[in-house]
């Protein structure tokens, strides 16, 4: 079946493709009564028309692409959800892109958006920039991650958040404290702060930090059978700061699967993860707080409003302790 054409349209309401154009656009005076007549032939032909080519008009289209890792982690699907709702009530709709942290799949993303004509772009994307964010002059905002000295960055304050969770592990008296990180080695040259709370405060304590890497963009089961390896190999091990909640899961399930005693901090604090883990300490990140900030300030940029370049924003988290 052959796509419904503006021309379809014409012909369907007896007026002219401008006068159709002219409608959808609200450019000009028209009758109501051939207002009447477009809109009745656009509903018996189901003719929806090109949302990109109508704003081309006003050079705006109200797209705002959303450029994330994957959904399906809680920390990465809340912030979404919340992009999304925010984005709606300004009268924004988000196109939502997994990059599944693939360097080429988030560029094909990026030139895909950028060919649709999108307002702005906010990402939260581990991967390594590549020179599409240097080059083009579209506003993007990033989320909790470095990608070019001219872009803003929303974050919590991961240094302190790991300096309470450490400082907690401490306290508790576990013995042998392990920081479990997602983080690739170049992320961690670059200055993981995560990983540099939880050193500095084992060194102001004078305890020796332990440190366990755990690939971020792998998948649950590899993650799963390296913490098997790691805790086989250390069954001392009573305390872990893991970098991300779906770290602290995984570590929490290996360890009860061991019968071994361990207590866990982990990282994000989402509504998803306090429902259903109850029992793990946790370091909440404010992600109502920071999703109002990005699209605050991308509809800023959007806008004209003057972004001091590489301006960052950081957030108090907060300490959760477990419940039960």
């Amino acid at each position: 079946m052959e796509k419904v054409k503006l021309g379809d349209v014409a012909k369907q309401a007896g007026v002219s493709p401008t006068t159709v154009s002219r409608v959808l656009n609200n450019r000009g005076y028209i009758s109501e009564e051939t207002k009447t007549k477009v809109r009745d032939a656009m509903d018996t032909l189901n003719y929806f028309p090109n949302e990109v080519a109508r704003s081309l008009f006003g050079n705006k289209t109200n797209l705002v692409g959303l450029l994330f890792p994957n959904v399906t982690n809680p920390f990465y699907g809340e912030m979404v959800s919340e992009l999304e709702s925010i984005l709606s009530s300004q009268g924004y709709k988000a196109l939502i892109c997994n990059t599944f942290n693939n360097e080429k799949k988030e560029e094909e993303y990026l030139r895909m958006l950028l060919a649709n004509q999108v307002d702005g772009i906010i990402v939260g994307s581990r991967n390594r920039p590549c020179d599409i964010y240097q080059s083009t002059n579209l506003p993007i905002v990033a989320i909790d991650r470095f990608v070019s000295e001219k872009i803003p960055i929303i974050r919590s304050d991961n240094y302190t958040g790991a300096c309470l969770a450490s400082e907690y592990l401490h306290e508790a008296n576990c013995r042998n404290i392990v920081h479990v990180t997602g983080s690739t080695t170049q992320e961690m040259e670059k200055g993981d702060m995560r990983l540099r709370g939880y050193i500095d405060t084992m060194l102001k304590l004078e305890r020796e930090p332990q440190i366990f890497q755990v690939g971020f963009d792998e998948d649950d089961d590899y993650q799963r059978l390296k913490v098997d390896e790691f805790l086989n190999l250390n069954p001392d091990t009573d305390g872990v700061f893991a970098a991300g909640d779906t770290l602290a899961g995984i570590i929490n399930t290996c360890a009860k699967r061991k019968s071994l005693d361990i207590e866990i901090v982990g990282y994000d604090g989402t509504s998803t993860f306090l429902n259903l883990c109850g029992g793990i300490s946790t370091i909440h990140q404010p992600i109502n707080e920071m999703a109002s900030i990005a699209v605050e300030t991308l509809l800023g940029a959007i806008s004209g409003v003057y972004c001091e370049d590489n301006k960052e924003y950081v957030l108090p988290v907060t300490f959760i302790k477990r419940r039960y």
